[in-house]
């Protein structure tokens, strides 16, 4: 099979679940004999990422994309293009996307478009040129995703391929302790840990995960709650916390490289995001780990927690079904037991890596197979 060279763009300044794919695609495209080229917004995560890594293969291009229609951003963009001669475009966020069609269009290069997120796309001219023509796939992190772009745009479900996050079981290995995790609590191997592992957003939902911690403790007075992540809702989760006197039930931890550990630890792991997302990072982190997982039923979450099969799911926004979900596993064992045991099947099956790669290099083949013909 042909050795592809792939350039990938991501304008998002931050560092989250899409910018963590964006960067694990180019490391496993290189495994796998491929060339890789990325394009990046100078002084972002990425580009330190980017900078500590070496590859023979991986060139990187710090580039300054203030807007989607920056003239000195699309002319650089081209210029790289030209010079790298990549096979095909690869975006990610609006920004990018919007310069990576008009560039690949002029220089007639073909480009694959992903959608990470749930955020609606108003329906005119522009954007069913962005999704409908510009690009010749689109590439969804979820089914509800895909139908909201389908709806939405009138785009042929056809077009659209849902690629959900995979999960690397050689760093996610469920063998792993989690006792130092629990040490540095001061938590007991006993006492119920439960966790939140996400970018502290307002739609990720951490307000209703606060809330639901006294309701919990009403019958587990013993139980634990650890947050990990860092971001624009931090100090707001903090004061919230400070202001309903849960500091001693909740620990904070901020941005952590060590998740798998933190989720072995963990005796449930919760997502509460009501919005936006599409196939988070963390729910295949925490099958793989045979962590049992309580989720917000919205959009592309049920299908990837078997409809309930696998993981409970609990109404968004609503801390008393989330408390419930929560002592629903913490009273039965053998069914939080059962269910993380089918979640890991599930996943070592369908989210893996090794499955998601596959999937994004059949789209690249399939997009190169239409060009020449």
């Amino acid at each position: 099979m042909k050795t592809l060279h792939i350039l990938h763009s991501e304008a998002a300044p931050g560092w989250g679940g899409q910018e963590i794919r964006v960067f694990q695609e180019c490391q496993l495209l290189l495994e796998r004999g491929h060339r890789v080229s990325i394009v990046y917004q100078p002084g972002s995560p990425l580009a330190d990422r980017c900078s500590r890594f070496s590859h023979p293969d991986l060139s990187y291009f710090p580039l300054l994309m203030k807007g989607a229609f920056s003239l000195s951003a699309l002319l650089s963009l081209i210029k790289i293009i030209k010079n790298s001669r990549p096979d095909i475009l690869h975006s990610h966020s609006s920004i990018d996307s919007w310069l990576i069609a008009m560039a690949g269009t002029l220089l007639n290069v073909p480009m694959v478009r992903s959608r990470h997120v749930m955020i609606p796309i108003r329906n005119h001219i522009f954007n069913r040129w962005l999704y409908g023509k510009a690009p010749s796939r689109i590439v969804s992190s979820g089914s509800g995703i895909t139908e909201m772009i389908s709806e939405n745009l009138g785009i042929s479900a056809g077009k659209i391929i849902d690629i959900p996050a995979g999960v690397n079981f050689r760093r996610f290995d469920f063998k792993i302790s989690g006792a130092k995790i629990r040490e540095e609590l001061g938590v007991g191997p006993h006492q119920p840990l439960i966790g939140k592992v996400a970018v502290i957003r307002s739609w990720k939902g951490y307000e209703y995960f606060v809330d639901s911690v006294p309701l919990v403790l009403e019958n587990f007075p013993s139980a634990r709650f650890v947050i990990v992540g860092d971001g624009p809702g931090y100090e707001t989760i903090r004061s919230k916390i400070k202001k309903q006197g849960l500091e001693n039930s909740i620990f904070m931890l901020g941005h952590r490289e060590d998740i798998p550990e933190i989720m072995a630890a963990l005796d449930i792991h919760c997502v509460a995001s009501f919005a936006i997302e599409g196939t988070t990072q963390v729910i295949p982190q925490a099958f793989a780990m045979k962590t049992p997982v309580i989720a917000a039923r919205t959009a592309s979450i049920p299908p990837i927690l078997g409809n309930g099969e696998w993981g409970i799911l609990v109404e968004p926004k609503n801390p008393q079904d989330m408390a419930n979900g929560i002592m629903k596993l913490l009273n039965d064992p053998e069914l939080a037991q059962s269910m993380a045991e089918k979640a890991y099947n599930f996943c070592k099956k369908e989210l893996s890596i090794e499955k998601m790669i596959d999937q994004t290099i059949a789209v690249y083949h399939d997009v190169l197979n239409d060009s020449h013909s």
